[in-house]
């Protein structure tokens, strides 16, 4: 029996956001890197977003939750720079208090502020400029607030939900 519950959403390279708002199962993806050779990821998430302020000295980049982030040293998040020079992307975080935590970043300086979507439902990290399509089995990954997908500027996704 054909499955005719399932939608589509497409996220241009280096255009992460939301694919679609509200409960739905995230039942998989179609990723594809533009630039042949240059790792990269993209992420998942459930779409909660965990608003920040963030200051970034030549390539760390400290981000600080006013009311608290509930990570752990190792997480993987996606930081989301809604203002100032920051590169938006997926990064490993070292947590340093309660409200903060540090990551490596490119190198920059500056400050502002930034969504961190860190309630990953699925990451693919992708090398060559091949497509590579992921397929959740089952009944998908349930997404309780809708999918946000975190692309890097050489990264396109289309992602199946329903």
């Amino acid at each position: 029996m054909m499955q005719t519950d399932v939608k589509s959403a497409h996220v241009m390279a280096g255009s992460s956001g939301v694919a679609y708002a509200g409960r739905t199962r995230l039942k998989g993806a179609v990723v594809s890197n533009t630039t042949s050779g240059t790792p990269a990821n993209i992420l998942f998430c459930n779409n909660v977003a965990l608003s920040a302020t963030y200051s970034i000295s030549t390539t760390t980049v400290t981000v600080t939750v006013a009311a608290g982030h509930g990570l752990a040293t190792g997480a993987r998040v996606f930081l989301d720079y809604t203002s100032g020079n920051g590169t938006d992307n997926l990064y490993t975080i070292t947590v340093t208090g309660a409200t903060t935590f540090t990551a490596t970043v490119p190198s920059s300086s500056g400050t502002g502020n930034v969504s961190v979507y860190a309630q990953a439902l699925m990451e693919i990290d992708i090398t060559n400029s091949v497509p590579v399509n992921i397929i959740v089995p089952g009944e998908g990954i349930v997404a309780n607030d809708g999918i946000f997908v975190g692309v890097p500027a050489n990264i396109a996704a289309t992602v199946f939900y329903g």
